[in-house]
């Protein structure tokens, strides 16, 4: 057979188009699952960058290694975009069924669609579910925002034997809404064996992770902050359930992550400026159920076994670190950086008389209701653990106004934790009520006052043109 130039040329766009077809935004919810369903094992539902995907149900993974990606891989906001808009919907992709080991969720962006005037969905799961009776599942180059249930990512426990999820490079938040009982968190992580990092959280309004126990993972290297909402907590160890026995993190670590609270968005004084949207994390790092749940729910059950080292905190919280009702935990070389403050007064759901919380300060630990903690501190750290009750600490609530919120790098933006400016204990910080530099007794709450504690596509032409120049030389 002879073969012209053109259809030589025309044989290979026809290949490089097979080769690289992504399914078009075109196809409807129905017709997307088809091609999953139809595509078994192995197969991957290439999106089309730029598009976006309205959904009326979740996609659901069939077989095992599938994967739901945008074509090229991009890591921008070009990323294809599932957007749920079916009715009383809240996960855009399961992959939580037996038989679904090795699913990814790659490079795509998950729009949860809450409005901003809905409250939150009380029944149904989070933008992504992905977890449950598998193994050795992948989600990476995610963003995901705006999730009409409890969360923008839930990688669920199964039976006890979920294992082995790595999450890691995803753009996190914004998660829920700051007003009562309408948060939701950023990550909640109940796989064991686990590895979440290198992911960035912003204003997840629950806890930006939130640990379920999931015992031998590896929460690293991720940046937690705050910018428009009010965030509960940066990372949660509280949760006793559901792993068994009752409260077990037995080897889980949780090491070297950034977490950021809220800087002033306005000029004030010298040293603090005021967040147009009065937006703090409340607790930092918080183990132990008694610290997150005052009503006693789970009895004298602990946060037992885990490992939290060499994160670092800068910006506004109410607590730094708050422990309470926790076992055999090693907590070492946390630290502070930049500038910091710790505000908050007392809400409508503050414990009181002899359960009132302790008034925010930097670290707050209850020794009562600890044992076997193996606590330190980098030797030259500004502040050290006060003593005092750690009961319920959400119920802070941040000033609506005032100059109480640090600077910044750049006046409010995220300092570096590696620039020996901004880690310097006093850099731009100011004068305030300090900290005690040793352990305190127990101490009585005053009258809940802000005032703040401070420390400072073109190759698909190439290919095209590579081959019709091969073309020509054959020729």
């Amino acid at each position: 057979m002879r073969y012209t130039i053109a259809s030589i040329i025309a044989s290979a766009i026809l290949t490089i188009s097979a080769s690289a077809a992504c399914t078009p935004s075109s196809v409807d919810t129905a017709g997307l699952q088809k091609l999953i369903t139809d595509g078994g094992a192995g197969y991957t539902l290439q999106l089309c960058a730029s598009q976006v995907y309205e959904l009326s149900e979740q996609l659901n993974y069939t077989a095992a290694n599938q994967e739901i990606s945008t074509e090229g891989y991009p890591t921008d906001d070009t990323r294809a975009t599932l957007k749920m808009v079916g009715f009383n919907k809240t996960t855009s992709v399961m992959a939580q069924d037996t038989g679904l080991n090795g699913a990814k969720l790659k490079n795509i962006q998950i729009n949860g669609n809450r409005l901003d005037n809905e409250d939150i969905y009380t029944a149904g799961g989070g933008n992504i579910e992905f977890g449950g009776q598998n193994q050795n599942q992948v989600i990476e180059y995610v963003k995901s925002y705006d999730p009409r249930g409890w969360s923008c990512l839930h990688l669920a426990e199964g039976t006890f034997n979920c294992l082995n999820i790595t999450v890691q490079n995803n753009d996190i938040g914004p998660c829920g809404r700051d007003y009562f009982q309408n948060w939701a968190d950023g990550i909640s992580l109940s796989c064991a064996d686990s590895l979440v990092q290198n992911n960035n959280i912003v204003d997840a309004t629950d806890g930006g992770i939130v640990v379920f126990g999931a015992p031998s993972s590896v929460i690293r290297n991720n940046t937690i902050n705050v910018k428009t909402r009010t965030m509960l907590g940066g990372i949660n160890m509280v949760d006793v359930l559901p792993w068994l026995p009752e409260g077990n993190f037995s080897n889980t670590l949780v090491e070297s992550n950034n977490i950021y609270g809220g800087f002033a968005t306005q000029l004030g004084n010298d040293t603090f400026g005021s967040n147009n949207a009065s937006a703090i994390i409340k607790i930092g790092i918080a183990v132990g159920p008694n610290v997150w749940f005052s009503d006693g729910r789970y009895g004298t059950n602990k946060s037992t076994g885990a490992i939290i080292k060499d994160n670092l905190f800068s910006g506004a919280f109410a607590f730094g670190m708050g422990i309470s009702s926790a076992d055999n935990f090693t907590i070492s070389n946390n630290s502070f950086v930049g500038n910091t403050s710790f505000i908050g007064t007392y809400g409508p759901n503050c414990t009181t008389e002899a359960k009132t919380p302790h008034q925010p300060v930097p670290l707050l630990l209850e020794p009562d209701s600890v044992q076997d903690l193996n606590l330190t501190l980098p030797p030259d750290s500004e502040f050290q653990f006060v003593n005092g009750t750690a009961l319920g600490l959400t119920c802070f609530m941040p000033p609506t106004s005032g100059d109480f919120w640090p600077y910044g790098e750049g006046f409010n933006s995220v300092p570096s934790p590696t620039d020996p400016e901004s880690t310097s204990p006093t850099s731009g910080g100011g004068a305030g009520n300090g900290a005690s530099s040793s352990p305190a007794t127990t101490s009585s709450p005053s009258s809940g006052a802000t005032s703040p504690i401070s420390s400072s596509q073109g190759w698909i032409l190439g290919s095209v043109l590579g081959l019709l120049s091969g073309t020509l030389i054959l020729l």
